[in-house]
């Protein structure tokens, strides 16, 4: 019980990113791979229902805290994402996990807006983290193809694209005005995962998506994929964190992002821009999968170094 209470509130978007590697690794046949990340986070996640029902005084602390509660959002994210997996296996309660996990997340943005943009603004607070909670939503987009719900998914594609338009020259200046502190540092990866959830939301949902559109918010990719390279040496200069999760779903969501990308070049007739935004999505994997493991492999120690106490 005392590990529980300790099980960090950034594990959860960190297996929303290693859910969405392992769909990319089951793209290229390995589908074990997927089928054990989907049952690990199985295990995450009813552990964390286990850690709010045993522990909710912990669990409110920790979703006053700004930072803590836009994370918190990675919890509907995992729960959109297995819904998804267990509707594929042929479970019907797949719908309804994955209905549940929009919902939740739709009440999380309400609640968190109304606590941190009605009833108070701090600039120290308002950090990239804001869009795992207000463009997280769209991970429906992203695994809700199957779910027969064409008309709430394009309301939350335009609502994501809208959002991210709305926020982001907020956050890019408060990004170059005020300084970052080391705790929250690698939220600063997060700027990956609006737009690429943006891209591929409209490649997925739309049907006939624009194409000055789709290349405006790819080209957001872009930028933000080279803001983090640059940015890589910095995140990992600094001790390890439960803060180093900001870099793992964003990259994952990126890779979706190019694949995408280029799969919609190739079908519009521009082939080689295409092939090279698909080549571009290989060095992106293989970043990615680097990231990724390391943060699953610190958190594991971590885990194993409490359990020794």
């Amino acid at each position: 019980m005392n590990r529980l209470e300790k099980l960090p509130v950034p594990i959860l978007p960190t297996f929303v990113g290693a859910l969405t590697l392992s769909n990319v690794y089951a793209g290229f046949g390995y589908s074990w791979l997927r089928h054990v990340m989907m049952w690990t986070a199985v295990v995450i996640l009813s552990c964390y229902i286990v850690k709010m029902i045993r522990f909710p005084k912990t669990c409110l602390e920790e979703y006053k805290a700004v930072v803590p509660c836009s994370l918190y959002a990675g919890f509907s994210m995992v729960t959109m994402i297995l819904g998804s997996y267990f509707f594929e296996l042929g479970f019907t309660a797949g719908k309804f996990i994955w209905g549940a996990g929009l919902a939740i997340h739709t009440v999380h943005l309400l609640v968190f807006t109304v606590r941190n943009m009605i009833m108070k603004r701090e600039i120290s607070t308002f950090v990239p983290s804001w869009f795992v909670t207000y463009n997280g939503i769209m991970v429906s987009c992203v695994t809700g193809g199957a779910m027969n719900a064409k008309g709430i998914l394009t309301v939350v594609t335009y609502y994501g694209i809208a959002i991210y338009v709305i926020l982001v020259p907020f956050m890019i200046w408060r990004l170059m005005k005020v300084e970052v502190k080391p705790a929250v540092y690698h939220t600063m990866a997060v700027l990956l995962a609006p737009c690429s959830l943006c891209v591929v939301s409209v490649l997925n949902v739309l049907e006939k998506p624009s194409q000055v559109l789709v290349t405006f918010l790819y080209l957001c990719v872009l930028a933000s994929l080279v803001f983090i390279l640059i940015k890589l040496p910095k995140f990992f200069s600094f001790p390890f964190a439960p803060g180093y999760a900001g870099m793992t779903f964003p990259m994952a969501i990126g890779i979706v992002a190019s694949a995408k990308m280029g799969a919609f070049l190739t079908e519009g007739g521009q082939e080689a821009l295409g092939n090279a935004v698909i080549q571009l999505a290989g060095f992106q994997t293989f970043i990615t999968t680097m990231i990724i493991g390391y943060v699953l492999l610190r958190f594991f120690m971590m885990f194993i170094k409490i359990e020794a106490r």
